[in-house]
């Protein structure tokens, strides 16, 4: 198999691999900055950890390493429009993609928590690691916000949809 079908057949089976929708969030020095990622999973519980997967060329990186903070706001099935302007599909950027998308609050650590999301979870960074195109952020969660009510938003085949079927879980005590 040749590199160029090897990579080919690498895009189109990650189509198939179904996640959910995040934006990443930071602050430094009044500069907010995020992106859109569905590259996010949880890490460690011992640390409680988690890491998130960002192109090494994106600007969002820079105030992630600045800050040592960064959110993962988890989006609901009617947050596509978040989605897409941290995408950048509306051609906003920094500060404008706050003020076209959502309400948001900041965290303890500044780091900007998306009112609405169906979670929002603060980490403190603990490391970057670079592998091809992408950093590789881990993190210690410091703070975690829910809100319960809806699904969450799922990238798949490049197109979003919804697990509907799953039941909603209760808060445990």
């Amino acid at each position: 198999m040749s590199d160029q079908s090897l990579v080919s057949d690498f895009k189109q089976a990650m189509q198939e691999l179904a996640a959910s929708v995040n934006v990443i969030t930071s602050q430094h020095d009044g500069s907010r900055n995020g992106l859109t990622a569905t590259a996010v999973c949880s890490l460690s519980m011992e640390p409680v950890s988690m890491l998130v997967c960002i192109h090494k060329d994106v600007q969002a990186l820079a105030e992630i390493r600045a800050s040592g903070y960064f959110c993962i706001n988890v989006l609901s099935t009617d947050q596509q429009s978040v989605s897409d302007v941290f995408a950048g599909s509306t051609g906003a950027r920094g500060e404008q993609r706050f003020l076209e998308a959502g309400n948001w609050t900041s965290s303890q650590s500044g780091a900007p928590m998306l009112d609405d999301a169906l979670a929002s979870v603060v980490c403190e960074l603990e490391e970057i690691n670079t592998s091809g195109t992408h950093s590789i952020c881990i993190g210690h969660v410091r703070e975690v916000r829910l809100n319960r009510g809806s699904s969450p938003l799922i990238y798949a085949r490049q197109q979003y949809g919804t697990l509907t079927e799953l039941p909603e879980t209760e808060k445990a005590a």
